[in-house]
């Protein structure tokens, strides 16, 4: 595993645990301060709220900066908020302790806007052909994050001490954890994670190029881009989707580790060359069905099967939306000329969709689709949700239709034609090919985008390639022949 992929794997499991271990004894926590159900709402929304406010800002951070003065910064946010969340107690007032539990909260979800730098780091540091199984890996490693955060309850159930005047109980040791934890992350995002400044640089000079030579505002440019480039702008609403329906099953039955195991199957279709659109077309239509057939079969007296099964199929269509979403959005950022220099903005702003979707929906669904065991009653076929519960696979059908009136980018077609003429080469031998022609395939040919990618780590084979270019007529006598992977004898 790369270096950057751990660093980053270790954060996308710091946030996931901070988010989620709060959420079982929160509303306790609230009570404990003489807080109202009103105020604890509000706390909840307060975090969600201020992390979709702080993903825009330091998306474009990362751009006109390196990577580590965001990151460190945001983490720092994070660990301030935890230590407000584990103080709340101390103020003797309970109007005070309620004040400050709600200012740690605001600034612990400013400091979790960094995950939207994640996958503005992939999009720079990884080639396109990994970014896939990257995301996915990162994806799978915040579900499982989710997952065994609430375990952690169990563990401090009967924690009762005190340090400098400070006591601590199964409550705020939940803010101590957090604190923890996200010093922890600091310390591996420092000294793991490469820094990108120099690459951060040269996009930022050709950004202002670009701005004295055009009189259109930095983010007209980007809304422009985002309406008129379909393969730039379906993915917003194919994020959204995702957060917005997967709310359907989270508030019924949680899911995270279920999707955390579906996650490394997305790794494995796209490790094996799956094209990034059709795991997406496959996700989106999974997305439809599965939605569909839980407003239909979640009804009272249902059979365990038909049950389970809308859930199970909804469930796994999510790990084909996740990762290859990102990467044909990155793919497409990357290929718009007007977005250079704005690859960390554009990731923070399909984050913030994906965060929109997923503080809007259980309010939607609470109120307006999920019915009370009266209303079930009452309702002929005894049907779980209301009518306004397809607004979910609409969604789906919608972002489908969408997508296949788009196509697959341009990019992937290339791609796979590169790989069949690749496989063709195999199959016909490599000696019909010259080492004049092979040399320009190498350098010049522009359907195999993944060879001018491709790092050589080896100066002897480089130094090997660099004599082909010049004395290429020597092959013949030499008994070399230049292939796709190097030099063959």
């Amino acid at each position: 595993m790369e270096r950057f992929v751990f660093a980053l794997a270790v954060l996308a499991l710091a946030d996931s645990v901070s988010f989620m271990v709060v959420m079982p004894s929160l509303s306790f926590y609230v009570d404990s301060l003489q807080g109202s159900q009103d105020f604890y709402g509000l706390v909840l929304a307060l975090y969600s709220f201020f992390s979709f406010i702080g993903k825009p800002i330091l998306g474009r951070w990362s751009d006109v900066s390196n990577f580590q003065t965001p990151y460190m910064a945001s983490i720092s946010l994070s660990v301030l908020g935890s230590i407000l969340y584990t103080i709340a107690p101390v103020f003797s007032s309970a109007q005070t302790g309620l004040l400050v539990l709600a200012l740690g909260r605001i600034v612990g979800g400013c400091g979790r806007a960094n995950s939207a730098l994640g996958f503005a780091y992939i999009a720079k540091a990884s080639p396109p052909n990994q970014r896939t199984s990257t995301a996915a890996i990162l994806g799978s490693v915040q579900m499982i994050g989710m997952a065994i955060a609430p375990c952690f309850s169990a563990f401090i159930q009967d924690v009762d001490f005190d340090v400098a005047g400070l006591h601590f109980n199964n409550l705020n040791t939940v803010g101590l954890i957090m604190t923890v934890i996200n010093l922890v992350s600091q310390i591996v995002i420092y000294i793991m994670l490469p820094n990108l400044s120099d690459d951060d640089d040269n996009n930022g000079d050709d950004d202002n190029d670009d701005e004295k030579t055009s009189k259109e505002s930095q983010w007209m440019r980007i809304f422009r881009v985002i309406f008129s480039n379909p393969h730039v702008g379906v993915p917003f609403l194919t994020i959204f989707v995702f957060n917005f329906n997967f709310q359907f099953i989270e508030v019924s039955i949680a899911p995270a580790a279920f999707d955390a195991l579906v996650g490394l199957l997305d790794y494995s279709l796209s490790s094996r060359g799956t094209s990034d659109y059709v795991l997406l077309t496959v996700g989106l239509l999974g997305n439809f069905i599965g939605y569909l057939l839980l407003y239909l079969f979640w009804f009272r007296g249902v059979h365990y099967a038909a049950f389970v099964g809308p859930v199970f199929l909804g469930a796994v269509s999510f790990a084909f939306l996740g990762a290859p979403n990102r990467s044909i959005f990155t793919e497409a950022v990357d290929l718009e000329s007007d977005l250079k220099g704005y690859e960390g903005t554009m990731q923070a702003l399909l984050s913030m969709a994906s965060s929109f979707g997923g503080f809007t929906a259980p309010f939607f669904i609470t109120h307006y689709c999920l019915r009370s065991p009266e209303e079930v009653t009452a309702s002929s076929g005894g049907l779980e949700f209301t009518p306004l519960a397809l607004l979910s696979p609409a969604l789906g059908l919608a972002v489908l239709i969408m997508s296949l009136l788009a196509g697959a980018p341009a990019h992937l077609e290339r791609e796979e034609s590169a790989g069949e003429e690749t496989q063709n080469d195999t199959r016909d031998g490599v000696d019909e090919e010259t080492p004049d022609e092979a040399t320009k395939l190498l350098h010049d040919d522009p359907v195999r985008p993944k060879l001018r990618r491709r790092t050589i780590e080896c100066k002897s084979r480089r130094q090997l390639l660099e004599d082909a270019r010049g004395a290429s007529f020597r092959g013949s006598m030499m008994g070399i022949t230049i292939v796709d992977d190097g030099f063959e004898s």
